[in-house]
């Protein structure tokens, strides 16, 4: 990962211009428009107590597990099914990448693809949106919005669906682009969401950059796509200072 000094802060990322001049900002969203750590403490507080109280699901949360594990290694996973001839298990049962994954995880955990989908969809994807706005990146999403005001386009691509979430968040984008989705349909660092959002709406790769806090995802995606990119730092006073120096260049 690159370092850049400038205003007096080290910047992780590659960024040849001043923030305004980019036409397009496209923003991971879990990590990123929310601390993930704060969020994880809280839903392990939430996951515990309700396990607590209804012990005989406890399989669920280890499906959980299960499933965040498999997500993060998947590129290792599936090329692993491609090479023993198992992939061919899931097809025509497996309409893309999110039902692979259940149907891998189902095979892992002795249960049904469903119960895995239902078991994500409501512990990563409905439950936790109460807890995304609590833990939201408050000085963030108001930088998002002076971008949008000075006509700058912010579009979102994440790994994970992003409509629900952006809207418990209360801000608006351009443009949505998850890995989840028929036309993109691979994980990060694949550049395809970025592809999408250039050949979309007429953009070249100079003229997004790619805001995460990934290296390995975020930021590699950004380069396998030729556009420049910013990790955030993971501490609220690390990024408090980027977004000073980000303020700064705006004017």
């Amino acid at each position: 990962m690159k370092q850049i000094r400038r205003g007096g802060i080290t910047i992780n990322g590659d960024i040849k211009k001043s923030i305004t001049k980019y036409k397009a900002l496209v923003f991971d969203l879990d990590g990123t428009l929310y601390y993930q750590k704060r969020l994880r403490i809280k839903m392990a507080w939430m996951l515990l107590s309700y396990y607590l109280c209804h012990f005989w699901r406890i399989k669920e949360l280890f499906i959980v597990k299960k499933f965040r594990e498999v997500r993060e290694d998947w590129e290792r996973i599936s090329c692993s099914l491609c090479k023993d001839g198992e992939a061919s298990e899931s097809e025509g049962s497996a309409s893309g990448l999110e039902d692979e994954q259940y149907l891998y995880v189902a095979g892992k955990m002795k249960c049904s693809a469903m119960t895995v989908k239902n078991t994500v969809e409501a512990w990563m994807y409905e439950r936790p949106l109460k807890t995304v706005y609590e833990t939201r990146d408050i000085q963030l999403l108001e930088l998002i919005e002076r971008f949008r005001a000075g006509g700058q386009n912010i579009f979102i691509f994440s790994d994970y669906p992003i409509e629900d979430k952006l809207k418990a968040l209360g801000i608006e984008a351009d443009g949505m682009y998850a890995a989840t989705d028929e036309r993109v349909n691979e994980l990060k660092p694949s550049p395809k969401g970025l592809e999408l959002i250039m050949e979309d709406h007429g953009f070249a790769s100079e003229d997004l950059l790619m805001i995460g806090d990934r290296m390995s995802r975020d930021g590699q995606a950004a380069v396998n796509a030729g556009c420049d990119y910013i990790i955030l730092p993971g501490s609220r006073r690390g990024r408090a200072l980027l977004y000073k120096e980000l303020s700064e260049d705006m004017g």
